[in-house]
Protein backbone atom coordinates (compact mmCIF):
# COMPACT_ATOMS: atom_id res chain seq x y z
CA UNK A 1 0.00 0.00 0.00
CA UNK A 2 0.69 3.61 -0.04
CA UNK A 3 0.09 6.94 0.92
CA UNK A 4 -0.20 10.11 -0.85
CA UNK A 5 -0.11 13.11 1.13
CA UNK A 6 -0.32 16.59 1.54
CA UNK A 7 -2.94 16.62 -1.39
CA UNK A 8 -4.38 20.37 -1.66
CA UNK A 9 -7.64 19.30 -3.67
CA UNK A 10 -8.56 15.69 -3.94
CA UNK A 11 -11.32 15.60 -7.08
CA UNK A 12 -13.51 12.17 -6.09
CA UNK A 13 -16.74 12.67 -7.77
CA UNK A 14 -18.68 10.48 -5.34
CA UNK A 15 -21.53 12.84 -5.81
CA UNK A 16 -21.75 12.14 -9.33
CA UNK A 17 -21.24 8.85 -8.64
CA UNK A 18 -24.45 8.42 -7.16
CA UNK A 19 -26.30 10.38 -9.63
CA UNK A 20 -24.75 7.92 -12.14
CA UNK A 21 -22.99 11.19 -14.26
CA UNK A 22 -26.13 12.45 -14.57
CA UNK A 23 -27.65 16.52 -13.57
CA UNK A 24 -24.04 17.42 -12.36
CA UNK A 25 -23.23 20.51 -10.15
CA UNK A 26 -20.04 21.65 -8.82
CA UNK A 27 -20.91 19.87 -5.27
CA UNK A 28 -20.87 16.46 -7.27
CA UNK A 29 -17.10 16.91 -7.60
CA UNK A 30 -16.63 16.30 -3.95
CA UNK A 31 -14.02 17.88 -3.36
CA UNK A 32 -11.68 17.25 -0.39
CA UNK A 33 -9.03 19.99 0.33
CA UNK A 34 -5.90 18.85 2.40
CA UNK A 35 -6.51 15.38 1.73
CA UNK A 36 -4.34 12.15 1.29
CA UNK A 37 -5.05 9.16 -0.73
CA UNK A 38 -4.00 5.17 0.23
CA UNK A 39 -4.25 2.96 -2.44
CA UNK A 40 -2.12 0.20 -3.78
CA UNK A 41 -3.58 -0.92 -7.38
CA UNK A 42 -7.22 0.33 -6.15
CA UNK A 43 -8.04 3.02 -3.83
CA UNK A 44 -8.23 2.16 -0.49
CA UNK A 45 -9.23 4.87 1.46
CA UNK A 46 -9.58 8.89 0.94
CA UNK A 47 -9.98 11.51 3.03
CA UNK A 48 -9.25 14.51 4.99
CA UNK A 49 -5.34 14.01 6.17
CA UNK A 50 -6.53 15.09 9.29
CA UNK A 51 -8.54 12.18 9.16
CA UNK A 52 -6.38 9.36 7.98
CA UNK A 53 -7.02 6.06 10.06
CA UNK A 54 -4.06 5.55 12.19
CA UNK A 55 -3.34 1.63 10.55
CA UNK A 56 -2.32 3.56 7.44
CA UNK A 57 0.25 6.25 9.41
CA UNK A 58 2.95 4.45 8.77
CA UNK A 59 3.07 3.82 5.30
CA UNK A 60 5.91 5.45 3.17
CA UNK A 61 4.87 8.61 2.10
CA UNK A 62 4.27 10.47 -1.35
CA UNK A 63 4.40 14.40 -0.69
CA UNK A 64 1.66 15.50 -3.52
CA UNK A 65 3.50 19.16 -2.75
CA UNK A 66 -0.43 20.85 -2.20
CA UNK A 67 -0.88 19.96 -6.43
CA UNK A 68 -4.73 19.01 -7.43
CA UNK A 69 -5.77 15.34 -7.80
CA UNK A 70 -8.09 14.30 -10.14
CA UNK A 71 -8.64 10.69 -11.96
CA UNK A 72 -7.37 9.91 -15.12
CA UNK A 73 -8.87 11.22 -18.00
CA UNK A 74 -11.21 8.47 -20.07
CA UNK A 75 -11.44 9.02 -23.94
CA UNK A 76 -14.40 6.72 -24.74
CA UNK A 77 -13.77 7.09 -28.74
CA UNK A 78 -10.59 7.10 -30.48
CA UNK A 79 -9.63 5.58 -34.05
CA UNK A 80 -6.22 5.28 -33.28
CA UNK A 81 -4.68 2.76 -35.14
CA UNK A 82 -4.38 3.68 -38.87
CA UNK A 83 -1.72 4.39 -41.42
CA UNK A 84 -1.62 7.42 -44.22
CA UNK A 85 -2.96 10.82 -43.60
CA UNK A 86 -5.47 13.19 -45.28
CA UNK A 87 -4.26 16.13 -45.86
CA UNK A 88 -5.71 15.80 -49.13
CA UNK A 89 -9.00 16.15 -47.48
CA UNK A 90 -8.25 19.04 -46.10
CA UNK A 91 -7.68 21.16 -48.95
CA UNK A 92 -10.90 19.46 -50.81
CA UNK A 93 -12.71 20.25 -47.57
CA UNK A 94 -11.71 24.12 -47.82
CA UNK A 95 -12.27 24.28 -51.79
CA UNK A 96 -15.83 23.50 -50.51
CA UNK A 97 -16.31 19.93 -51.03
CA UNK A 98 -18.62 17.90 -48.18
CA UNK A 99 -17.25 14.99 -46.58
CA UNK A 100 -19.90 12.98 -48.61
CA UNK A 101 -18.21 14.51 -51.62
CA UNK A 102 -14.73 13.76 -50.53
CA UNK A 103 -15.25 10.49 -49.75
CA UNK A 104 -17.25 9.64 -53.08
CA UNK A 105 -14.22 10.96 -54.75
CA UNK A 106 -11.72 8.21 -53.42
CA UNK A 107 -10.85 10.38 -50.21
CA UNK A 108 -12.20 9.96 -46.38
CA UNK A 109 -12.32 6.15 -45.16
CA UNK A 110 -11.12 4.70 -48.51
CA UNK A 111 -8.04 6.76 -48.77
CA UNK A 112 -7.14 5.54 -44.78
CA UNK A 113 -8.14 1.94 -45.45
CA UNK A 114 -5.53 1.62 -48.39
CA UNK A 115 -2.64 2.91 -46.96
CA UNK A 116 -3.72 0.74 -43.67
CA UNK A 117 -4.38 -2.69 -45.94
CA UNK A 118 -0.19 -1.82 -47.30
CA UNK A 119 1.48 -1.21 -44.26
CA UNK A 120 3.08 -3.83 -42.24
CA UNK A 121 1.79 -4.71 -39.04
CA UNK A 122 5.31 -4.60 -37.00
CA UNK A 123 5.20 -1.35 -38.91
CA UNK A 124 1.43 -0.31 -37.94
CA UNK A 125 2.10 -1.31 -34.32
CA UNK A 126 4.97 1.53 -34.46
CA UNK A 127 2.47 4.58 -35.31
CA UNK A 128 -0.07 2.96 -33.06
CA UNK A 129 2.17 2.63 -30.30
CA UNK A 130 3.48 6.03 -30.15
CA UNK A 131 0.23 7.64 -30.23
CA UNK A 132 -0.71 5.85 -27.34
CA UNK A 133 2.19 7.61 -25.65
CA UNK A 134 1.01 11.06 -26.79
CA UNK A 135 -2.25 9.91 -25.08
CA UNK A 136 -0.39 9.44 -21.88
CA UNK A 137 1.18 12.66 -22.14
CA UNK A 138 -2.31 13.91 -22.24
CA UNK A 139 -3.49 12.04 -19.38
CA UNK A 140 -5.49 9.13 -20.81
CA UNK A 141 -5.59 6.38 -18.56
CA UNK A 142 -8.30 4.44 -20.35
CA UNK A 143 -9.34 4.50 -23.79
CA UNK A 144 -11.27 2.63 -26.36
CA UNK A 145 -9.70 1.95 -29.80
CA UNK A 146 -11.53 1.42 -33.11
CA UNK A 147 -11.11 -0.81 -35.76
CA UNK A 148 -12.99 0.16 -39.56
CA UNK A 149 -9.42 1.66 -41.35
CA UNK A 150 -9.18 -2.39 -42.98
CA UNK A 151 -12.53 -3.15 -44.26
CA UNK A 152 -11.44 -6.76 -45.36
CA UNK A 153 -10.66 -9.75 -43.36
CA UNK A 154 -7.31 -9.97 -42.72
CA UNK A 155 -6.85 -6.24 -42.76
CA UNK A 156 -9.56 -5.94 -39.39
CA UNK A 157 -7.54 -8.84 -38.00
CA UNK A 158 -4.16 -6.91 -38.53
CA UNK A 159 -5.97 -3.79 -36.59
CA UNK A 160 -7.28 -6.17 -34.10
CA UNK A 161 -3.74 -7.92 -33.68
CA UNK A 162 -2.21 -4.62 -33.19
CA UNK A 163 -4.65 -3.61 -30.38
CA UNK A 164 -3.73 -6.25 -28.96
CA UNK A 165 -0.48 -6.49 -28.74
CA UNK A 166 -1.19 -2.78 -26.99
CA UNK A 167 -2.98 -4.53 -24.79
CA UNK A 168 -0.20 -6.37 -23.57
CA UNK A 169 2.48 -3.54 -23.21
CA UNK A 170 0.76 -0.55 -22.50
CA UNK A 171 0.00 0.54 -19.00
CA UNK A 172 -3.19 2.19 -20.35
CA UNK A 173 -6.48 -0.04 -20.37
CA UNK A 174 -7.58 -0.51 -23.56
CA UNK A 175 -10.60 -1.62 -25.02
CA UNK A 176 -11.26 -2.82 -28.61
CA UNK A 177 -14.47 -1.89 -30.90
CA UNK A 178 -15.03 -4.01 -33.96
CA UNK A 179 -16.16 -1.44 -36.39
CA UNK A 180 -16.00 -3.43 -40.00
CA UNK A 181 -19.15 -1.68 -40.40
CA UNK A 182 -17.15 1.81 -40.75
CA UNK A 183 -17.42 2.33 -44.49
CA UNK A 184 -18.15 0.23 -47.70
CA UNK A 185 -14.90 -0.89 -49.55
CA UNK A 186 -14.50 -0.47 -53.01
CA UNK A 187 -14.59 -3.52 -54.15
CA UNK A 188 -18.09 -4.23 -52.66
CA UNK A 189 -19.39 -0.64 -54.40
CA UNK A 190 -23.01 -1.95 -54.97
CA UNK A 191 -23.66 -4.53 -52.78
CA UNK A 192 -23.68 -3.62 -49.60
CA UNK A 193 -25.76 -6.06 -48.35
CA UNK A 194 -23.61 -8.72 -49.09
CA UNK A 195 -21.15 -7.02 -47.52
CA UNK A 196 -23.10 -6.30 -44.18
CA UNK A 197 -23.61 -10.31 -44.46
CA UNK A 198 -20.03 -10.98 -44.36
CA UNK A 199 -18.66 -8.95 -41.88
CA UNK A 200 -21.66 -9.91 -39.35
CA UNK A 201 -21.68 -13.78 -39.97
CA UNK A 202 -18.38 -14.49 -41.51
CA UNK A 203 -15.50 -12.35 -39.93
CA UNK A 204 -17.41 -11.25 -36.36
CA UNK A 205 -17.98 -14.96 -35.27
CA UNK A 206 -13.82 -15.60 -36.21
CA UNK A 207 -12.95 -12.36 -34.56
CA UNK A 208 -15.21 -12.18 -31.45
CA UNK A 209 -12.78 -13.15 -29.10
CA UNK A 210 -10.47 -10.34 -29.39
CA UNK A 211 -13.43 -7.59 -29.23
CA UNK A 212 -14.59 -5.54 -26.27
CA UNK A 213 -17.57 -3.59 -28.42
CA UNK A 214 -19.25 -4.05 -31.96
CA UNK A 215 -19.63 -0.74 -33.70
CA UNK A 216 -21.51 0.73 -37.06
CA UNK A 217 -21.53 4.16 -38.37
CA UNK A 218 -25.51 4.37 -39.57
CA UNK A 219 -25.43 7.29 -41.34
CA UNK A 220 -26.37 8.77 -44.93
CA UNK A 221 -24.03 7.35 -47.32
CA UNK A 222 -22.84 4.73 -45.46
CA UNK A 223 -25.13 2.30 -43.38
CA UNK A 224 -28.46 1.93 -42.68
CA UNK A 225 -31.09 1.06 -40.07
CA UNK A 226 -31.47 -2.70 -41.21
CA UNK A 227 -27.96 -3.35 -41.59
CA UNK A 228 -28.04 -2.67 -37.80
CA UNK A 229 -30.23 -4.90 -37.34
CA UNK A 230 -28.54 -7.60 -39.48
CA UNK A 231 -25.46 -7.07 -37.22
CA UNK A 232 -26.78 -6.20 -34.09
CA UNK A 233 -29.04 -9.22 -33.89
CA UNK A 234 -26.26 -11.04 -34.38
CA UNK A 235 -23.77 -10.54 -31.36
CA UNK A 236 -24.42 -10.68 -27.72
CA UNK A 237 -21.27 -8.15 -27.45
CA UNK A 238 -22.00 -4.73 -26.10
CA UNK A 239 -22.94 -1.81 -28.72
CA UNK A 240 -21.74 1.52 -29.68
CA UNK A 241 -23.15 3.34 -32.44
CA UNK A 242 -21.69 6.41 -34.40
CA UNK A 243 -25.18 8.36 -34.46
CA UNK A 244 -26.74 10.78 -36.67
CA UNK A 245 -23.20 12.88 -37.25
CA UNK A 246 -23.93 13.62 -40.86
CA UNK A 247 -27.79 13.45 -40.93
CA UNK A 248 -30.73 12.43 -38.69
CA UNK A 249 -30.51 8.90 -39.77
CA UNK A 250 -32.08 6.63 -37.05
CA UNK A 251 -28.66 6.13 -35.46
CA UNK A 252 -29.68 7.64 -31.65
CA UNK A 253 -33.12 5.57 -31.56
CA UNK A 254 -31.49 2.54 -32.52
CA UNK A 255 -28.96 3.02 -29.85
CA UNK A 256 -31.88 3.07 -27.43
CA UNK A 257 -33.67 0.27 -28.94
CA UNK A 258 -30.36 -1.79 -28.06
CA UNK A 259 -29.56 -0.56 -25.21
CA UNK A 260 -26.10 0.33 -26.42
CA UNK A 261 -23.83 1.94 -24.18
CA UNK A 262 -23.38 4.88 -26.08
CA UNK A 263 -24.66 6.97 -28.86
CA UNK A 264 -21.83 8.76 -30.49
CA UNK A 265 -21.83 11.92 -32.36
CA UNK A 266 -24.77 12.93 -31.85
CA UNK A 267 -24.84 16.40 -34.35
CA UNK A 268 -28.15 16.25 -35.68
CA UNK A 269 -30.43 15.16 -32.95
CA UNK A 270 -33.60 16.64 -31.94
CA UNK A 271 -35.76 17.52 -28.94
CA UNK A 272 -36.87 13.70 -29.92
CA UNK A 273 -33.77 12.06 -29.57
CA UNK A 274 -32.36 14.03 -26.72
CA UNK A 275 -35.62 12.68 -24.56
CA UNK A 276 -34.75 9.18 -25.59
CA UNK A 277 -31.70 9.46 -24.35
CA UNK A 278 -32.30 11.07 -21.15
CA UNK A 279 -35.03 8.37 -20.52
CA UNK A 280 -32.20 5.46 -21.59
CA UNK A 281 -29.12 4.13 -19.85
CA UNK A 282 -27.57 5.27 -23.33
CA UNK A 283 -24.45 7.31 -23.03
CA UNK A 284 -24.63 10.37 -24.87
CA UNK A 285 -21.27 10.43 -26.32
CA UNK A 286 -20.07 13.98 -27.66
CA UNK A 287 -17.03 15.38 -30.11
CA UNK A 288 -16.22 18.59 -30.23
CA UNK A 289 -12.98 18.46 -32.37
CA UNK A 290 -15.11 16.32 -35.42
CA UNK A 291 -17.78 19.35 -35.17
CA UNK A 292 -14.83 22.25 -35.20
CA UNK A 293 -13.04 20.04 -37.93
CA UNK A 294 -15.86 19.52 -40.04
CA UNK A 295 -16.93 23.43 -39.46
CA UNK A 296 -20.84 22.19 -38.55
CA UNK A 297 -23.14 22.84 -35.77
CA UNK A 298 -21.93 21.62 -32.43
CA UNK A 299 -24.19 18.72 -30.39
CA UNK A 300 -26.85 19.97 -28.46
CA UNK A 301 -24.90 19.56 -25.21
CA UNK A 302 -26.46 21.62 -22.78
CA UNK A 303 -30.06 20.60 -24.03
CA UNK A 304 -28.82 16.75 -23.45
CA UNK A 305 -27.41 17.69 -19.87
CA UNK A 306 -30.64 19.84 -19.17
CA UNK A 307 -32.87 16.63 -19.80
CA UNK A 308 -31.06 14.89 -18.32
CA UNK A 309 -29.22 12.91 -20.29
CA UNK A 310 -25.46 11.11 -19.28
CA UNK A 311 -22.93 13.12 -21.28
CA UNK A 312 -19.26 11.92 -21.87
CA UNK A 313 -16.64 13.35 -24.06
CA UNK A 314 -13.91 11.96 -26.38
CA UNK A 315 -11.34 13.03 -28.93
CA UNK A 316 -12.73 10.97 -31.88
CA UNK A 317 -8.87 10.91 -32.79
CA UNK A 318 -8.76 9.44 -36.46
CA UNK A 319 -6.73 11.03 -39.59
CA UNK A 320 -9.64 12.88 -41.04
CA UNK A 321 -12.22 14.77 -39.10
CA UNK A 322 -9.94 14.90 -35.83
CA UNK A 323 -6.42 14.54 -36.28
CA UNK A 324 -5.95 15.60 -32.46
CA UNK A 325 -5.35 13.65 -29.19
CA UNK A 326 -5.26 17.13 -27.19
CA UNK A 327 -8.10 16.54 -24.34
CA UNK A 328 -7.54 20.10 -23.12
CA UNK A 329 -8.57 21.04 -26.65
CA UNK A 330 -11.72 19.14 -26.39
CA UNK A 331 -12.45 20.48 -23.03
CA UNK A 332 -12.02 24.19 -23.97
CA UNK A 333 -14.40 23.39 -27.04
CA UNK A 334 -17.39 21.94 -24.55
CA UNK A 335 -17.14 25.05 -22.84
CA UNK A 336 -16.87 27.78 -25.51
CA UNK A 337 -19.15 26.23 -28.27
CA UNK A 338 -21.35 23.20 -26.18
CA UNK A 339 -22.06 25.41 -23.06
CA UNK A 340 -20.97 23.21 -20.75
CA UNK A 341 -19.21 23.70 -17.43
CA UNK A 342 -16.30 23.09 -16.67
CA UNK A 343 -17.30 19.82 -13.94
CA UNK A 344 -20.04 18.44 -16.38
CA UNK A 345 -16.28 18.36 -19.01
CA UNK A 346 -14.60 16.49 -16.34
CA UNK A 347 -17.14 14.05 -15.36
CA UNK A 348 -17.55 13.78 -19.09
CA UNK A 349 -13.91 13.10 -19.64
CA UNK A 350 -13.89 10.50 -16.15
CA UNK A 351 -16.76 8.66 -15.01
CA UNK A 352 -18.90 9.25 -18.20
CA UNK A 353 -16.13 7.87 -20.32
CA UNK A 354 -16.12 4.96 -17.84
CA UNK A 355 -20.31 4.54 -18.30
CA UNK A 356 -19.36 4.68 -22.12
CA UNK A 357 -17.00 1.63 -21.96
CA UNK A 358 -19.01 -0.13 -19.31
CA UNK A 359 -16.12 0.15 -17.21
CA UNK A 360 -17.92 2.81 -14.41
CA UNK A 361 -17.70 0.25 -11.50
CA UNK A 362 -14.12 0.48 -11.52
CA UNK A 363 -13.29 3.30 -13.53
CA UNK A 364 -13.58 7.46 -13.18
CA UNK A 365 -13.25 8.15 -10.01
CA UNK A 366 -11.48 7.54 -6.48
CA UNK A 367 -13.05 5.92 -4.32
CA UNK A 368 -12.60 3.21 -2.81
CA UNK A 369 -12.50 0.01 -4.78
CA UNK A 370 -12.17 1.79 -7.75
CA UNK A 371 -8.60 1.89 -9.48
CA UNK A 372 -5.78 3.52 -8.65
CA UNK A 373 -5.50 5.51 -12.13
CA UNK A 374 -5.39 9.45 -11.21
CA UNK A 375 -3.29 12.34 -12.54
CA UNK A 376 -1.32 15.01 -10.07
CA UNK A 377 -1.87 18.37 -11.57
CA UNK A 378 -0.80 22.12 -10.41
CA UNK A 379 -3.90 22.62 -12.28
CA UNK A 380 -5.55 25.19 -9.37
CA UNK A 381 -9.13 24.34 -10.14
CA UNK A 382 -11.08 21.96 -12.50
CA UNK A 383 -11.44 24.78 -14.58
CA UNK A 384 -7.82 25.73 -14.74
CA UNK A 385 -7.59 22.25 -16.37
CA UNK A 386 -9.65 23.47 -19.29
CA UNK A 387 -8.03 26.89 -20.21
CA UNK A 388 -5.50 25.91 -21.90
CA UNK A 389 -4.64 23.67 -24.55
CA UNK A 390 -1.90 22.97 -27.63
CA UNK A 391 0.24 21.40 -25.13
CA UNK A 392 0.56 19.51 -22.14
CA UNK A 393 -0.30 22.34 -20.10
CA UNK A 394 -0.84 21.32 -16.21
CA UNK A 395 2.37 18.71 -16.12
CA UNK A 396 0.17 15.71 -15.12
CA UNK A 397 1.61 12.87 -13.22
CA UNK A 398 -0.04 10.15 -13.90
CA UNK A 399 -0.73 6.88 -11.89
CA UNK A 400 -2.23 3.54 -13.33
CA UNK A 401 -3.73 1.17 -11.17
CA UNK A 402 -1.15 2.42 -8.06
CA UNK A 403 2.27 2.87 -10.78
CA UNK A 404 3.55 5.89 -11.73
CA UNK A 405 3.79 5.87 -15.45
CA UNK A 406 6.90 8.08 -17.09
Amino acid sequence: MKLLSNIAKLVTLEGAVQKKGRNITSEDLSIIENAALVYDKKIIWAGEEVKLPTKYKKLKKTNAQKKMVIPGFIDSHTHLVFAGNRSRDLEQSLSGKTYQEIAAAGGGITHTTQATREISQSDLLKLSDARLKNALKQGITTLEIKTGYGLSFEAEKKCLDVIHQLQKKSPQTIKATYLAAHALPPEYKNRKSEYVTLLTHEWLPKLKSKIDFVDMFIDEGYFDLKDADTLFNSTQLPIKIHADELALSGGTRKAVEYKALSADHLLKITDSEINLLAQSEVTATLLPTTAFYLKTNYASARKLLDAGARVALATDYNPGTSPTQDISLVGILSALYMNMRSEEILVGLTLNGAYALGLEKTKGALLPGYDADFLITKGESVAHIFYEFGQKPLNYEVIIKGQKVK
